[in-house]
């Protein structure tokens, strides 16, 4: 299912909720817990087991698909012959799921595994004499008090993808769903009983400390309104102001637009992380969405030897014929203006993980292997499918250009109708250079204080104060622009710009493959709406359906969710 070096002795089985919720998580080991617990560094692995599921299940597939793919920023395109794969993504991008979805499915089981994990280690750990291991009982309550948050976080996947889902405390009971507001309830329970018992500031990266749950208290503030049908903006502002005023502990807003995303490497933490997850290749990967966006050939080009499946790209912002689609939503690459930092074509500027740009388009050059770093532009890189031996040239279009004169093709530009090259390619988190040992090593920005800013910012615009909205965002923005192009971005020094429409614009602008594009457009009302490719839902497709497999598997206690 993923890779890692960390591996305990714990039986996490499948058994372990007795049919209520069913999970095909590995087998480890069949070592008893009192077995495998022999020293301090066992302990510490077992701890970390969960994180290492955390980071997989918000940045490794279904997931991110459900959050990103169903929403009007990012598609999955079919190439050629490549990338149909039974028209899931077809499907995805138009809203037309079913219980069946492999996906949806994903969204349910990846959460309950980690949360059964949490479980059974707490259970192991709280009856273990710590002192023995050389540590304290102060370490064990933070132990455990992390694995309850890091319970908590799990469970905000299944109240925003399914709302009607069973709250397990313990292995082997038998629950029925609990409504949105229980389980809303529980969540906010636990997270306001963790937080006085957490550090500030963790001194390991991607551990709950006291920010982060708070953070997570302003996420389910924010959603609140369409989770549970009772609006919690008053409570989400508090929270926020508490975080930034640094009540739960010290953050401050990266200087560098891309400070947060380089994170980890070359030992920089930025200040903006409030809790991200760390990587390291073959240990914690951020291999698949690499895979999963990138040409085959870009490794010709960034200095790896990673393939890439060649799947997923912004949606366009262009027709057949170069024009600027008029959908109010979508058009990601295009939303950003021209004087904008993030859309220059990324590019390592030195050997020691400098870089710049968030966004791959236009020609492909070969990696400049005589500096380390950058592209020679000598040498253009060809493509392998339609444009076999040609230039490979990545455009804001998707549409058969190769196959008539004049580049058009009468199914037009669909989901279904891609080519290799089609699509801006999305390099946010940086895909730096192997051969100097970067590849990977940046950390997966989980929660960022802009998010804190942002959240804050609307908690104000919706209570009608605009100016104190704007000042917020300004605050995080104007990193992007330099000093001449900032005024003409500032939404305090042009107030008028300010608009819903903006603010949607902007959140997509600011968190672009973050895992916040379907929740961000169900608040704003827009997830129905159309874009590119896909016309307004018929129906209310906001929440997800209880997967099939799930209910199969326990019908007795887990019942359709009336989606």
């Amino acid at each position: 299912m993923k890779k890692g070096k960390v591996l305990i002795g714990i039986a996490i089985l499948a058994a372990s909720l007795q049919g209520c919720v069913k999970l095909d998580e590995e087998l480890f080991s069949e070592i008893p817990a009192e077995g495998y617990y022999d020293s301090k560094l066992s302990i510490q692995a077992a701890v970390a087991r969960p994180y290492e599921h955390g980071q997989w299940c918000g940045w490794d597939g279904d997931r991110w698909i459900l959050q990103e793919l169903s929403a009007d920023q990012f598609v999955w395109t079919q190439k050629g012959k490549h990338g149909y794969d039974d028209g899931q993504w077809i499907r995805m991008h138009g809203h037309n799921w079913d219980v069946r979805q492999g996906q949806i499915y994903g969204g349910w089981i990846g959460p309950y595994q980690g949360i059964m994990q949490c479980i059974r280690i707490s259970n192991d750990i709280k009856d273990l004499d710590y002192s023995k291991f050389g540590m304290t009982e102060a370490d064990k309550k933070r132990h455990l008090t992390e694995l309850r948050t890091l319970r908590a976080w799990f469970y905000i996947f299944l109240l925003d993808f399914f709302r009607n889902v069973p709250i397990v405390e313990t292995p082997g009971e038998l629950k029925a769903q609990s409504t949105p507001e229980e389980v809303f309830a529980y969540i906010e329970k636990e997270l306001k009983e963790t937080i006085p018992d957490l550090p500030k500031n963790s001194a390991v990266p991607g551990r709950w400390d006291q920010g982060g749950a708070a953070a997570l208290l302003v996420r389910i503030y924010l959603n609140a309104e369409k989770w549970i049908g009772k609006p919690k903006y008053v409570e989400c502002a508090q929270v926020a102001q508490d975080i930034i005023n640094g009540k739960y502990g010290n953050y401050s807003l990266d200087t560098d637009y891309r400070g947060p995303f380089r994170s980890g490497v070359g030992g920089y933490r930025s200040p903006e992380n409030i809790f991200e997850f760390p990587h390291k290749l073959d240990i914690y990967n951020f291999g698949w969405m690499y895979n999963a966006m990138q040409h085959y050939a870009m490794r010709y080009a960034l200095d790896n030897d990673w393939g890439g499946w060649n799947g997923v790209h912004l949606t366009p912002s262009r027709d057949l014929n170069g024009t600027l689609y008029d959908f109010k939503l979508g058009k990601p690459y295009e939303k950003y203006a021209a004087t904008d930092k993030r859309k220059q074509t990324f590019r390592t500027t030195s050997g020691s993980g400098d870089y710049e740009g968030f966004f791959m388009i236009g020609q492909l050059y070969e990696y400049n292997t005589a500096k380390g770093y950058g592209y020679d532009s000598t040498k253009m890189i060809n493509g392998s499918e339609e444009y076999n031996g040609k230039p490979l040239k990545f455009v804001d279009q998707v549409g058969r250009f190769s196959e008539k004169p004049g580049g058009r093709w009468g199914e037009g530009s669909h989901v279904a109708t891609g080519e290799e090259n089609s699509g801006v390619r999305f390099l946010k988190f940086p895909w730096l250079q192997k051969s100097k040992g970067l590849f990977m090593s940046n950390s997966a920005p989980e929660i960022r204080l802009a998010e804190i800013y942002y959240s804050l910012a609307e908690c104000k615009y919706r209570a009608g104060d605009k100016t104190g909205a704007a000042v917020l965002i300004d605050a995080v923005k104007k990193r992007n622009f330099s000093a001449a192009d900032w005024p003409a971005q500032s939404y305090v020094a042009n107030p008028g710009k300010l608009t819903d429409d903006e603010f949607v614009d902007e959140l997509g602008r600011e968190f672009i493959g973050e895992r916040h594009r379907r929740p961000d457009l169900i608040r704003w009302n827009r997830f129905g709406s159309a874009w590119w490719d896909k016309p307004a839902d018929a129906k209310d497709k906001t929440v997800f359906p209880i997967p099939q497999k799930a209910i199969d598997a326990n019908p007795d206690f887990i019942k359709p969710n009336g989606y």
